[in-house]
């Protein structure tokens, strides 16, 4: 699997940004140990040819019934597709306990950081051995939102290996958090704009009295209309917590799972998670993993 443009881009984090001073207290600082909880829901999609079946499944055992496609009826024994050596489901390609770090971010002060993410369900490793890691990118601008390519680390056979859009993702949650709901004023394309404080339907600019000037729009009249916003806040400073709205999605090539007849299928099959920060960053012995993102087929990235 190739690294994205986002992959690359961040190979410039150390030359980039004015170095943070180490004695203050550094609200990008998402570093420690996690221990993580998968809820029991998995989400199987198969697509062949366009066309979709998907499937909600409680835990990895079972049989999963896709119903009749092109003529045959396609089931999926997870305990067995699961079991088997060559393929890693969604708990095995991200782990139960990590410990997480960012090793580039006393060296720059920029809001987008890697992410070395390494397995620590085994903390204790016999001499020699090193756990498995990954590595990609978190935004402190997105809400500590971060995001791993998990194509590069999942099945030793070639027809199992997961697909370069497999991925891990989710975001640090702060201790304090909340919601606020705000109304705001938004345009057809979503941009931010000037309601006219008394008018619930929306008033009608042209793109000059946008807050960006508009200048790309030409001069289209939009309808500036009251919209709903919901912001996470959380107090300033506010330390780790742990991990929100995390999502592991493995995809595999048809063939993996139900052999020649759908070759030319996807099978991916997703599940959430979160986590708990249990202490300061405690690695077992790793090897740093490069940076890889997920691949969604284009040239430019994910």
């Amino acid at each position: 699997m190739r690294p994205s443009a986002f992959a690359v881009s961040s190979l410039l984090l150390t030359a980039c940004g004015a170095k943070p001073d180490p004695t203050q207290f550094d609200p990008r600082d998402v570093s420690g140990n996690y221990q993580l909880t998968y809820d029991d829901r998995l989400t199987a999609r198969l697509d062949v040819a366009g066309l979709v079946r998907e499937v909600t499944h409680a835990g990895y055992g079972g049989v999963v019934d896709f119903g009749v496609v092109n003529g045959s009826p396609v089931t999926l024994d997870l305990t067995a597709f699961c079991g088997r050596p060559e393929v890693q489901c969604p708990s095995e390609s991200f782990w139960a306990k990590v410990a997480i770090t960012q090793p580039h971010r006393l060296e720059n002060g920029l809001d987008l950081q890697q992410l070395t993410v390494v397995d620590d369900t085994v903390h204790s490793l016999d001499a020699g051995v090193r756990a498995a890691s990954l590595s990609g990118l978190v935004d402190h601008a997105n809400d500590d939102r971060f995001l791993l390519g998990l194509g590069a680390n999942a099945g030793a056979n070639q027809a199992c290996l997961a697909l370069a859009f497999s991925l891990a993702g989710g975001r640090f949650s702060r201790v304090g958090e909340r919601t606020e709901t705000t109304l705001e004023g938004r345009t057809e394309r979503n941009r931010s704009c000037p309601l006219d404080g008394g008018f619930d339907g929306g008033v009608r600019l042209d793109a000059g009295m946008l807050p960006d000037g508009g200048a790309a729009d030409g001069g289209v009249v939009f309808t500036c209309a009251p919209t709903t916003i919901t912001r996470l806040v959380a107090p300033p400073n506010a330390p780790v917590a742990g991990l929100e709205d995390g999502t592991v999605l493995v995809g595999f090539a048809g063939g993996c799972a139900f052999g020649p007849v759908l070759a030319g299928a996807s099978l991916t099959l997703t599940t959430g998670f979160s986590g708990t920060r249990t202490g300061a960053f405690d690695p077992p012995p790793f090897t740093p993993a490069p940076v890889v993102l997920p691949d969604g087929g284009a040239d430019g990235g994910p």
